[in-house]
């Protein structure tokens, strides 16, 4: 399935921006047999801007942005097409025991392992410890690893309520865990928390889902950037979760980037030289190619 998407960013100041220095994470990544960036532009409203593209450590796409002309205000419009292929149906219950396939990270002999291990640890906004107790709860031994991150998904869904404003990206998984109640990031963070308290390698992903299909009803998320995750499993690769719709993720997901948790993947950040208070105002628009 084609998609087509804008994301829209805008900066108000209410002080003039003498300079500023930007990293943006606005650029799908080519995924085999899964996603086709098929073309991409990315704007800036300020004229004397340089751009620079790279690829960070995780291999997302990145643009370092130098803006050297005063300003008080600050548009950045990405616009890009992608084809998505859903993935085929994963059979989870033939998955190993998420004991085992601890096991395997702990003492990795590939280079997939080598590298899914490092998913495995706390990172800044992912409190492992704070999840622990919880994990031990609802981790049942013996159980498929993609069938528990299935069970996660499903509890995090049923126990948790979706509501903006009450957390921000600093927000500790104790937190959430206590309070039950957040948004995207906060249920990614908290999936990443449980499974990395058992061993397991998870991964935060940065992306878009289609802001509705056929009728129905939008999923949990759309016209915004959205957040999920990936779990590592022997044999099977990466398979991607999605605890704010309840599902594995569909032809509808639409993916910018991963890493261990939304501090490596924020859409925009950066520094600037003066501007004082800032207004800021996102949308995002996904929708069918024609």
């Amino acid at each position: 399935m084609r998609y087509h998407v804008t994301h829209n960013t805008e900066y108000d100041y209410r002080l003039p921006v003498v300079s500023s220095q930007l990293v943006l994470r606005l650029k799908p990544r080519d995924l085999p047999r899964r996603q086709t960036l098929l073309d991409h532009t990315i704007r800036l409203s300020v004229k004397g801007t340089e751009i620079l593209e790279q690829l960070d450590y995780f291999g997302n796409v990145l643009h370092e942005v130098r803006l050297h002309t005063r300003h008080d205000a600050l548009s950045i419009n990405a616009t890009f097409d992608v084809e998505v292929t859903p993935r085929d149906e994963i059979l989870l219950d033939l998955s190993p025991a998420w004991e085992t396939a601890a096991k395997t990270l702990r003492d990795p002999q590939t280079q997939e392992q080598w590298h899914a291990a490092q998913f495995c640890f706390p990172s800044p906004h992912v409190n492992v410890a704070a999840a622990l107790e919880l994990a031990k709860q609802l981790a049942v031994p013996g159980t498929p690893t993609l069938r528990l991150a299935l069970q996660l998904t499903e509890f995090i869904y049923r126990e948790f309520t979706y509501k903006g404003g009450v957390t921000d990206v600093h927000t500790d998984v104790k937190d959430v865990i206590r309070r039950r109640v957040g948004v995207c990031q906060d249920f990614a963070h908290t999936l990443i928390a449980l499974m990395r308290s058992l061993g397991l390698a998870i991964r935060y992903v940065s992306g878009y889902i289609l802001s509705q299909l056929d009728g129905r009803p939008a999923l949990v998320g759309a016209e915004a950037t959205h957040a999920w995750v990936s779990v590592y499993c022997p044999e099977f690769g990466w398979v991607d979760f999605d605890p704010t719709n309840n599902q594995i993720t569909s032809g509808q997901h639409i993916v910018l980037g991963w890493g261990r948790d939304y501090a490596d993947v924020a859409p925009t950040r950066g520094y600037i030289l003066g501007g004082g208070q800032q207004k800021l105002e996102v949308d995002v628009r996904v929708r069918k190619a024609s």
